[in-house]
């Protein structure tokens, strides 16, 4: 990891979206808040109305998360000296939205895409093992699946707070489900490169999913200040180990 100062100026000079990761984004944003609203377009018959705010709000969920996420990873990505850049999964997308229609939306799964980093010649000089790190590239997919886990502790914290919300009833669903379809080993998602990047960061990985899912969607006052005991540990643990010397 850069120092503080120049993690700043590695944002300010490179973190930004391309018009393709916007477009692509745009289009998983939409898909994914179609799939999470898909039965609540009315409770005993179809109603527009209620369908079309369901929809618009699950929708922004979806945003929220998605820039969470690949903002997390992009951040991580530029103090490694590699430069993510998200990649759309077009198949995943339709293979997601047609297990929603099948299923008539009780399996909402979500296959995005992953970051595709590229190596950064100046940013990298000084590191050891100079050249591109699949390590590394392992932990920018890492960051990812971590920043769906911080945003699904939050709306956790929300739904115990106000249990009837079907907003933070949705954002704690959506990014449990994401995390966990983003961990799976497959092609063009970011288990795949946390995989090849790191056995034993992929095992922690999936570890970290399923305990987020047990603890969150208890929905009890000791799961949540378990979750965030362990995320406050782990995210000191990470820091004095990866902190600049």
């Amino acid at each position: 990891m850069c120092a503080f100062q120049e993690l700043v100026e590695r944002i300010k000079d490179f973190y930004r979206f391309s018009w393709q990761e916007i477009s692509g984004l745009i289009v998983a944003v939409i898909i994914t808040g179609f799939i999470f609203s898909f039965r609540d377009w009315g409770a005993d018959q179809f109603d527009l109305i209620i369908g079309l705010k369901n929809f618009i709000l699950v929708t922004f969920i979806a945003a929220i998360s998605f820039i969470f996420r690949l903002s997390a990873q992009k951040i991580y990505g530029l103090s490694a000296g590699h430069k993510p850049e998200f990649k759309v999964w077009w198949t995943g997308l339709l293979v997601s939205l047609f297990i929603a229609f099948i299923s008539f939306g009780k399996l909402p799964l979500i296959f995005a895409g992953t970051m595709v980093s590229s190596f950064m010649v100046r940013q990298r000089l000084g590191e050891f093992r100079y050249g591109f790190s699949y390590r590394i590239n392992g932990m920018i997919a890492m960051f990812g699946i971590l920043g769906n886990l911080i945003l699904a502790t939050f709306f956790a914290v929300g739904l115990y707070a106000y249990p009837e919300s079907f907003f933070f009833s949705k954002g704690l669903w959506l990014n449990i489900i994401m995390a966990f379809c983003a961990v799976l080993p497959l092609p063009q998602l970011d288990g795949l490169n946390i995989f090849f990047g790191s056995r034993f960061l992929y095992g922690i990985a999936v570890f970290a999913v399923i305990l987020a899912a047990v603890l969150l969607l208890t929905n009890t006052m000791i799961g949540l200040i378990l979750a965030i005991v362990i995320s406050a540990i782990v995210a000191i643990i990470y820091v004095l180990i990866g902190s600049e010397k």
